[in-house]
């Protein structure tokens, strides 16, 4: 009998049907758990999700290389770590606090002492944060300044001043004099303080006027901001925008309507995102995630490539400390962008 002809090989077919629901499904929850929360702050969770769907570190530094280069640029981002890296540390200490009043009643005077002053949940986010920038493929020096980091702001958080407004204050000072300092021309630069000195002077009249309005139902304010937040992150396509102004204004008078700290510092995360976008528009250079949002250039179904948008997003801002330094460094080394050599 005759050879049969080999039969040539069937091309990948995507996901059709409960199949590519599903996908669509969980990559949108996966993005309303980066963003909902803030997507620059860190938990301890949030360092498992990204290793079972971040993209790795290559990726994300050849993309933040790419699009951070100027040394205004990278100045800026500097400021804008302390805003959140602070920031953050500061909301867990707060959610600390709120965790040793629920588990008080189950623990003895001396080990309820000894628990509260590791600041248990600050404490697993510094050691599991630093141990993931660690193993990061960044020279050795990047990797122990990004983890010396975020250790001074666990052991800074608790001495800091009890009052928001010395991080958020300090930090539009210090963003503000690099500005005046290195673009004293651009008409920008007055709009941003100008812009966000408004904003600053709006909320200090508006506490005036309604501060711990709904002190009493702190609890149920908050349920109804989470759901925004996690809401607007799960439905929107693109969140990057809408969310960093919803979550920088929504969060502030929740704030200011409850007095409640947490609020501030979590607000605090949308705002620096918020900074962090004038400092590309100011510098001329694209925004990492908003031009990863842009690109239509991938042939992929849509849904593979919002999830891989997804991936690269977790894995961007999991590993912002270290991707900062790592650029300083490459900047200062005198290397321009070369993704092949750098990465």
């Amino acid at each position: 009998t005759a050879p049969t002809a080999p039969t040539a090989p069937t091309a990948p077919t995507a996901p059709t049907g409960i199949a590519s629901s599903t996908m669509a499904f969980l990559t949108s929850l996966s993005q309303a758990l980066l963003y909902a929360f803030g997507p620059f702050f860190c938990y301890p969770w949030k360092l498992l999700i990204n290793a079972a769907v971040g993209d790795g570190y290559a990726s994300g530094y050849k993309h933040f290389r790419r699009d951070h280069t100027t040394f205004l640029n990278l100045a800026l981002h500097i400021v804008c770590l302390y805003f959140q890296v602070a920031s953050n540390f500061c909301l867990l200490v707060c959610l600390d606090k709120r965790f040793m009043t629920v588990v008080r009643p189950l623990l003895d005077d001396a080990t309820f002492a000894l628990v509260e002053s590791t600041h248990a949940l600050s404490l697993v986010t510094a050691i599991s944060w630093s141990t993931v920038l660690m193993q990061s493929p960044a020279p050795a020096s990047c990797r122990l300044l990004s983890a010396a980091v975020i250790f001074a702001a666990h052991f800074g958080a608790p001495h800091l001043p009890s009052d928001p407004a010395f991080i958020e204050y300090s930090s539009y000072a210090l963003f503000l004099a690099l500005l005046l300092l290195c673009q004293p021309t651009n008409k920008l630069t007055y709009a941003y303080g100008a812009g966000f000195g408004a904003w600053f002077f709006g909320c200090f009249h508006l506490s005036k006027l309604a501060g711990g309005m709904y002190e009493d139902q702190a609890a149920t304010v908050a349920a109804a901001e989470m759901s925004a937040l996690f809401l607007l992150a799960f439905l929107s396509m693109d969140p990057v925008k809408k969310i960093a102004f919803f979550g920088a204004i929504s969060l502030k008078v929740c704030f200011v309507l409850t007095g409640q700290r947490d609020f501030a510092y979590m607000s605090f995360a949308f705002l620096a995102m918020l900074w962090q976008g004038v400092s590309h528009i100011i510098t001329k250079q694209q925004a990492t995630l908003m031009a990863l949002n842009k690109d239509k250039s991938s042939n992929k179904s849509p849904d593979e490539a919002q999830r891989e948008k997804v991936a690269f997003e977790w894995s961007h801002v999991s590993y912002f400390p270290v991707l900062l330094v790592h650029s300083c460094h490459a900047s200062l080394a005198g290397r321009a962008y070369l993704a092949s050599k750098e990465a």
